[in-house]
């Protein structure tokens, strides 16, 4: 049986979205307090769970750091939702085994999901 464990994480930072057209809210600089839900997947280890929350913490929190009172612009490529989740996981892909969803919200009503199929 596998079973799947979450660890969810927060920060705040500002982009713009160079590619919209003229007078789009959203190509001006703004911010967002964005939410993070990171999943991994496996089998429970002799404590019973998938992977220790500090663990996972361990290897995000600089990445949270990294991105908090930032603008996205200067450290990615691409600042919309689905672009941080692809940075997200790019990032952690070779440290999270078991890594299968990345949720990024930039509102309590919009995000985007990077998952494994």
């Amino acid at each position: 049986m596998r079973i799947r464990s979450f660890k969810e994480f927060s920060f705040s930072a500002a982009h713009c979205l160079d590619g919209m057209p003229e007078g789009h809210p959203c190509k001006a600089v703004h911010g967002h307090n964005y939410k993070v839900r990171l999943e991994v997947q496996g089998k429970k280890d002799n404590a019973g769970m998938v992977m220790d929350f500090r663990e996972i913490k361990n290897k995000v929190q600089p990445l949270i750091d990294q991105l908090d009172h930032s603008n996205l612009n200067d450290i990615m490529p691409v600042t919309t939702s689905e672009g941080i989740a692809e940075w997200f996981y790019l990032q952690l892909r070779d440290k999270l085994p078991g890594l299968v969803k990345i949720e990024i919200r930039e509102t309590d009503t919009c995000g985007a999901v990077w998952m494994i199929i």
